[in-house]
């Protein structure tokens, strides 16, 4: 699991978040909220970056900060940002579902917010392009007890919020202000490089074990799990990232979804799609935490390998991509072993 991540631009050192930093309290003194068909919203995001040298701004960031970390914004005050990503584990949730505040289970796991801000879109199923989107989404759907305006309203009773939001944006706190700020201070979550990076940036294998680069050459070929985990996918202008995320960014149907009593449809519900029918998001894979797949149903990597091995869940819908692999138990271990120096 990656240990730390790496703050970008001018924020240095202060957002040089090592996990475990926050333990049960923000930077500010801020207690962490113990674990526990939305629409999206029309606000408009600023600009977004879509580099790691992106220089955020100090007081937003701040501020977005301190609210991803506070439980008030939550009906019972035992909910925030963090109860679901918990940096501690790499800003991803480690239960399989995460558990709205009312202790409800919810049908699919948190994943790491780590790099989130180099992703095309948000969500297993695509719903939302912008962080600032997102922040909505949990008071939407009822995961957070109370609406995003009555949270506002709390915010507008603590003179330091107050003050923060107007050095912070000139204005009182608000359910944009609200979203402006933790999308900001969610652009400095950057991992930290791993040694795969070394490899496909700098072509220095010297870095990785044996087994691990047989994993990379069975990852790249005999697999291939690059055809959808792309080591550097292309951005909207048609740009290449300048580090590995290993995803398409596109949507697939694995089996997963369907193996349910009340299958999740994935995207289908979105789009009304046919094609889309049990389809999500390829998971980036660099900040891969455990549990695996959108229900937290894998437990482990290996357990991940076997899955791919086998060829998935076969459904009517199935991607085309998914096939038996047929590999034997030297290929699983050093597939499982390159996947590990992704996060180490």
């Amino acid at each position: 699991m990656l240990r730390g991540v790496w703050a970008a631009g001018a924020f240095g050192a202060v957002l040089l978040l090592w996990i475990g930093v926050f333990e049960h309290r923000t930077a500010a003194g801020d207690p962490v909220g113990r674990a526990s068909g939305v629409p999206v919203p029309h606000f408009a995001p600023g600009t977004r970056s879509f580099e790691i040298g992106w220089r955020p701004d100090e007081q937003l960031v701040a501020l977005g900060e301190r609210l991803f970390f506070d439980t008030r914004m939550s009906a019972t005050g035992r909910t925030a940002c963090a109860s679901c990503h918990d940096p501690r584990y790499g800003f991803a949730d480690p239960r399989r579902v995460s558990l709205s505040d009312n202790g409800k289970p919810g049908r699919r796991n948190a994943p790491s917010l780590l790099d989130v801000g180099l992703r095309p879109s948000l969500m297993w199923d695509g719903k939302f392009h912008a962080l600032e989107q997102q922040v909505f989404g949990p008071f939407a759907s009822g995961e957070m007890g109370i609406g995003v305006e009555h949270a506002a309203q709390r915010l507008n009773a603590d003179e330091r919020y107050v003050h923060q939001f107007r050095e912070a944006l000139g204005n009182w706190p608000t359910p944009d202000g609200m979203a402006q700020a933790i999308a900001a201070f969610q652009r400095t979550l950057v991992s930290r490089e791993s040694r795969v990076d070394r490899l496909l940036t700098s072509n220095d294998a010297s870095c990785l074990t044996t087994l691990e680069l047989d994993g990379y050459e069975i990852f790249s070929r005999k697999a291939p799990c690059g055809v959808c985990h792309r080591p550097f996918p292309p951005q909207a202008d048609g740009r290449k990232y300048r580090r590995p995320l290993f995803s398409d960014f596109q949507y697939h149907n694995i089996g997963v979804g369907g193996r349910y009593a009340a299958p999740d449809a994935g995207r289908f519900e979105l789009t009304r799609r046919q094609p889309d029918w049990g389809a999500f998001r390829t998971p980036p894979l660099r900040n891969s935490t455990p549990p695996y797949m959108h229900d937290g149903s894998l437990a482990t990597l290996e357990e991940v390998v076997e899955f791919y091995s086998a060829g998935g869940i076969p459904n009517p819908n199935l991607s085309p991509l998914i096939r038996p692999l047929h590999l034997n138990g030297y290929d699983k271990s050093a597939l499982v072993a390159f996947l590990r120096a992704m996060g180490e």
